[in-house]
C-alpha cells in the first residue's frame, strides 16, 4: 500500500510578541525549580508514609504541586529572570526568510541570576551558587544547566587524626578518609558509613562512653577481649523505645573503629549489605534486616542523613564535590541513639 505524498507546510514566522515568550520561559523555568525543590526536600526526609516507595504517584503529585505553587505570581522567582532576559535579548529580527533558524535557535548568552536568594525567600539548592548561576537553552527558550557531582578524591588515612565534632563539616572530614578506604574494601557507599556513623554519634557529639570513638555503636558482646565502656543506650522492643544500659566497645581512635566495623561487617551476617555499590537504601536496609539495630526506622533515618542538606554540604565542602540538594540550615533531627550490634 502506498501511501499519498504529503504537502510541506512553511514554516510561518512566530507572532508571539518576544516579552509574552520570555514570560513563558521564566515561569516555566520557575516551574522546574520548584518542582526540584519539592523532590529534594523529599529526599531529605524519612519518606513518605502515604505512598511509600511507590515514585510513579509522587511525583505525578510533586509535579501538579509544583505547577499550582507558580500559578499566578508563583513564588517570585519568574520575573528576576524575566528582568535578566530583557536586558540582554535583542529586537526581534523582521520575517526571517524560509533558510533563517527558528526564533530562539540560537539562544543569548548565559546570564547570571542576582548573587541572592529568590525575592520569596527561598535558598537556591547547595551547589547552585547564585553568584555563578547560568541559564541554557532549552525547548522554552532558557532553563538551568545540569549539574553533575564531581567525585570526591580519596584522601590518604591519618590513623592518629583526632576526632573533630565541633561541627558536622568538621567531623566529616574527619572520618571521610576512613569512610573511603572502607567502602572501597566492603563494595559499600561511603557516605552512607558517614551518615550511619553520624546517626550513632550526633555527628560525634555522642561517643559511647565519652572517648570511647565508637563511631557504630558497636557492643562488647561475650567474644570481645578488647577495651569497653558501660553507657546509657535505647533499644526498641516490640516497637516502644526502652532505656538500657550495655557495655560497647572503646578504641583508640576513628581509624580503628572503621577498621573493626570492616571486619564485623566481613562476616556471613551482613553479606547483603556488602557489593551494594553507591545504593545507599539498599545498603541501609540489608544491614538493619541483618539485625544490626533494633530501631524499626534505623534504614530511613541512614538514607535520609545520607541524601540530606547537611552532609551534602559537608561533602562540598571537601573541596571537589558539588551537593545539588537544598542547602538549608536545617539539619537532620532524627539522631539515633547506639545501635545494638553485638559482636
Amino acid at each position: 500500500m502506498r501511501l499519498p505524498a504529503t504537502t510541506p507546510l512553511p514554516l510561518a514566522p512566530s507572532t508571539t510578541p518576544t516579552h509574552a515568550r520570555i514570560e513563558e520561559a521564566a515561569h516555566g523555568l520557575e516551574a522546574q525549580f520548584a518542582q526540584m525543590l519539592i523532590k529534594s526536600m523529599r529526599n531529605a526526609s524519612m519518606g513518605d508514609p502515604l505512598l511509600g516507595d511507590n515514585t510513579t504517584y509522587r511525583d505525578m503529585y510533586d509535579q501538579q504541586l509544583a505547577r499550582e505553587l507558580t500559578r499566578g505570581k508563583g513564588i517570585g522567582l519568574a520575573p528576576a529572570i524575566v528582568r535578566q532576559l530583557e536586558k540582554s535579548t535583542t529586537p526581534a529580527q523582521a520575517a526571517p526568510v524560509a533558510s533563517a533558524p527558528l526564533p530562539l535557535q540560537h539562544a543569548p548568552a548565559a546570564l547570571a541570576l542576582p548573587a541572592a536568594t529568590t525575592p520569596s525567600g527561598l535558598p537556591l539548592p547547595a551547589g547552585l551558587d547564585a553568584g555563578h548561576l547560568a541559564l541554557a537553552p532549552s525547548s522554552l527558550g532558557v532553563s538551568l544547566p545540569a549539574v553533575t557531582p564531581a567525585h570526591v578524591p580519596i584522601a590518604a588515612c591519618d590513623p592518629d587524626a583526632p576526632l573533630d565534632c565541633s561541627s558536622p563539616e568538621a567531623f566529616v572530614r574527619s572520618v571521610w578518609p576512613h569512610a573511603q578506604k572502607t567502602a572501597a574494601a566492603l563494595g559499600i557507599p561511603a557516605k552512607a558509613l558517614v551518615a550511619q556513623a553520624a546517626l550513632e554519634t550526633n555527628w560525634g557529639k555522642r561517643l559511647a562512653g565519652g572517648g570511647s570513638h565508637n563511631l557504630f555503636g558497636i557492643k562488647a558482646g561475650a567474644q570481645w577481649l578488647g577495651e569497653q565502656v558501660n553507657a546509657a543506650t535505647h533499644e526498641f522492643v516490640d516497637g516502644v523505645r526502652v532505656a538500657r544500659h550495655a557495655a560497647f566497645r572503646a578504641y583508640h581512635s576513628a581509624a580503628d573503629s572503621f577498621a573493626d566495623y570492616a571486619k564485623l561487617l566481613s562476616g556471613p551476617r551482613y553479606a547483603a549489605a556488602r557489593g551494594t555499590g553507591e545504593d545507599t537504601r539498599r545498603f541501609a536496609q540489608a544491614l538493619q534486616r541483618a539485625g544490626y539495630a533494633t530501631d524499626p526506622s534505623y534504614a530511613a533515618k541512614i538514607a535520609a542523613i545520607a541524601n540530606g542538606p547537611t552532609l551534602h554540604r559537608a561533602l562540598a565542602g571537601l573541596g571537589s564535590a558539588i551537593a545539588t540538594t537544598v542547602d538549608g540550615s536545617a539539619t537532620v533531627a532524627s539522631i539515633a541513639t547506639p545501635a545494638h550490634t553485638e559482636g
